[in-house]
């Protein structure tokens, strides 16, 4: 039987929940007892993941909701909250679609010749799943960018490819928001600035929830972003050059991943910068991916 996990918060308090079908029961109803700390998110179930699941699948299979208290997001002061509160580490990867390259970017490349190209984020600068924010007053050139997020388990360093999937807890909904007249500033000495272009303040929404590994077909997934009701991004994991497995190789080369850190794995085609169109105060960004949710972020005016 297939679920979800996410963090809620209703009157300032962070409730781990289980989603089953259309139902969130809070986790502590589910599987009492697997998370000591509700105020970091998920995070205690993530470095013995392996034990976590076994534990949460066994639990859900035999979880009568009848009778049993739930929550609603959008309801009763009930919001989501952050999945994990304080990763270590955001971890993004540029450059990961074909069709990003080949639409957006005008480019072929032969996948050999290349390495992945990795940047960070803040993990202050998340954003939990139907939040509005201020438009940010320092870029007029505000981009979206739907993405397939990673959440780490396991720890490891020089991770093979093979290996990976032991150490992936599962899958959340991104959007990596740039500011592309930072990203490609003339005045930065190699005109190209990922700090101030990527990582700011509420720069990287995750959410809704976080879907366990067993249950996504990774290489096989429909990823799709719409300001309002114009849909900008409508791609397949098919079109990543680098598997996650790869990713997770090539990054984990240089650092430890360690359990809570968010891995996003790549863009497809149709971001605003390919037609010079941007986001405004007052839009509404609708980022989907096939069996992981729909991720809602709107702009209000600073």
């Amino acid at each position: 039987m297939s679920f979800a996990l996410c963090v809620l918060e209703k009157n300032g308090q962070q409730i781990p929940a289980v989603k089953t079908g259309d139902q969130f029961y809070p986790l502590s109803d589910v599987a009492p007892g697997l998370i000591a700390n509700p105020a970091e998110g998920l995070l205690d179930l993530l470095p013995r993941w392996d034990e976590s699941f076994a534990k949460l699948e066994q639990a859900v299979a035999g979880f009568d909701g009848a009778g049993k208290a739930t929550l609603t997001p959008g309801a009763d002061g009930v919001r989501y909250d952050l999945l994990v509160t304080n990763p270590k580490k955001i971890v993004c990867a540029g450059m990961n679609y074909y069709c990003h390259l080949r639409k957006d970017a005008k480019r072929e490349i032969k996948k050999e010749d290349y390495d992945c190209l990795f940047f960070l984020k803040g993990s202050d600068q998340q954003l939990a799943a139907d939040r509005e924010i201020p438009f940010p007053s320092h870029t007029v050139k505000y981009d979206w960018e739907v993405e397939i997020v990673i959440v780490i388990g396991k720890e490891g360093r020089n991770i093979k490819a093979a290996d990976a999937a032991q150490h992936i807890a599962g899958y959340a909904v991104g959007n990596d928001l740039s500011a592309r007249d930072w990203q490609f500033n003339p005045r930065h000495i190699r005109q190209f600035d990922l700090v101030a272009g990527k990582a700011f303040d509420n720069a990287a929404p995750v959410g809704p929830w976080l879907v366990p590994a067993k249950f996504v077909d990774i290489e096989n997934l429909w990823l799709k972003l719409w300001v309002n009701d114009d849909l900008k991004q409508d791609s397949t994991t098919k079109e990543m050059i680098w598997t996650v497995g790869e990713l997770i190789e090539s990054y984990s080369s240089h650092s430890t991943l360690r359990p809570g850190d968010l891995l996003f794995t790549g863009a497809p085609a149709g971001v605003g910068m390919a037609t010079d169109t941007y986001l405004k105060p007052g839009d509404l960004m609708v980022a989907e991916v096939e069996g992981l949710g729909r991720l809602e972020t709107r702009l209000r005016a600073d």
